[in-house]
């Protein structure tokens, strides 16, 4: 009953949390270049080419209007010292449809590095094509030595063929030293960018810029979390020997957990995605005390667990904009590691109604697993005072098999269980 009553709570803080969020503006500091080459400062939406499509929102100073600009109004759009967005027209990319697009500047010199919807491009001076730089795979049969197609089938195998090595092969060829490293370059912003700023140092391009060079690579900021979480537990069971299981109704527990966070982010590439790592302590306990009848026997039972467990959290959180209150949400997966492992279990059987009870001790420590497995999801906000950052979140976990299953199957049995776990944790960052 209690967890029926939790439920729509949890989703009211949920939709609290995440409401129209996702159109929330973040107008900074920008400009917009318009095709006769003026130059127009104010305020730009910093979503925009992103999140909200090949459209640049922009504020003019002096002027509240806001007005739309489409790749085909301008010529790029920015903000200083970060990100830069050139209008460009695909008319080769493969999969990508032929259309005006933003897409983001990376590095521009006498190689240029851009990315649209997670494919990176690149162009050099005086050549009007871009370049996709990706891998595709192609099947093929290979034969053992001596054989051929007309006296064997083969063997269907895969194999990569990296487009995006020969393309650059090909552009930087005048620079000998870079052939052996574009063989070792990766499809990631990283690697690209500092693959093309080399090339271009090679050729003495004094005027290169690299964008967002300000933004590190890799940031991490630690905390303290806790909060209170309200726990149900069910089994389900088959066998004869796990039937207390089948009919037992465990009490939900709430219970206090206490912990510390690590939250790793690339501001260089995204602002707004990050890993979550969490461990937490907490200790719960359950009880049950079903009664049924199984051939005409009566069965009394008293079932309880005590546990204390270390919570280890890995997860994607999404932050949305915002100054004061910024909304996240949240989805990966968890592992309790039991450090306490109690489960007791008294059995009465009575083989007629009058008969006195018999009753039979089936304690099993090593029944508990020592690693529960699960995924969670969950929303919140930050809360930004100055320097100071607090989180307040609703989460929901779902952990499968409390049981080990390795001591359930010596018996040829079948035992499922699941824990449902509502959390509301908040948070201070150091």
């Amino acid at each position: 009953m209690k967890t029926n009553l939790l439920l729509p709570l949890f989703a009211f803080v949920l939709f609290v949390s995440v409401k129209p969020v996702i159109a929330q503006s973040d107008f900074r500091e920008g400009y917009v270049v318009l095709p006769a080459g003026d130059t127009l400062r104010g305020q730009v939406n910093y979503r925009a080419g992103i999140l909200a499509g090949n459209t640049c929102a922009f504020k003019q100073h002096g002027k509240e209007v806001e007005v739309n600009y489409t790749p085909l109004d301008i010529v790029s759009y920015g903000f200083p010292n970060d990100k830069n967005f050139q209008s460009r027209h695909l008319d080769h990319a493969d999969t990508l449809a032929a259309e005006q697009v933003f897409m983001e500047e990376l590095v521009r010199g006498t190689i240029s590095l851009y990315t649209y919807k997670g494919t990176f491009f690149v162009q050099k001076k005086q050549d009007p094509k871009l370049h996709k730089l990706h891998i595709t795979t192609e099947s093929y049969y290979k034969y053992e030595k001596g054989q051929t197609a007309e006296t064997s089938n083969g063997t269907l195998a895969v194999r990569r063929i990296n487009h995006h090595v020969m393309a650059l092969n090909m552009l930087m060829q005048d620079c000998f030293k870079m052939l052996s490293k574009t063989e070792q370059v990766s499809l990631s912003q990283k690697s690209l960018v500092a693959l093309v700023r080399e090339y271009n140092q090679c050729q003495g391009d004094a005027e290169q810029i690299v964008f967002k060079e300000s933004k590190p690579w890799l940031a991490m900021r630690g905390g303290i979390i806790g909060g209170i979480s309200h726990t149900s537990l069910d089994f389900s069971a088959q066998d004869e020997a796990y039937m207390h299981l089948e009919h037992a109704e465990f009490n939900t527990t709430t219970y206090p957990t206490l912990g510390l966070f690590l939250n790793i982010n690339s501001p260089r590439i995204s602002e707004h995605v990050s890993l979550q790592l969490e461990g937490q302590y907490f200790r719960s306990s359950y009880e049950a005390h079903p009664s049924y009848e199984w051939f005409g026997f009566q069965y009394d039972n008293n079932i309880a667990f005590n546990l204390a467990a270390v919570k280890g959290a890995a997860f994607i959180r999404y932050d949305f904009n915002g100054k004061v209150f910024q909304p996240f949400v949240n989805a990966g997966t968890f592992i309790n590691f039991y450090q306490k492992r109690e489960y007791t279990h008294r059995q009465y059987v009575k083989r007629t109604s009058t008969s006195n009870p018999e009753e039979r001790i089936k304690d099993n420590p090593d029944f508990v697993t020592k690693r529960q497995q699960g995924f969670l999801g969950g929303a919140g906000t930050y809360l930004i005072l100055g320097k100071r950052k607090f989180s307040a979140e609703a989460r929901y976990e779902y952990g499968a098999d409390l049981q080990e299953q390795a001591t359930v199957n010596t018996v040829n049995d079948n035992v499922t269980s699941n824990t449902k776990t509502f959390a509301f944790l908040v948070g201070y960052y150091f």
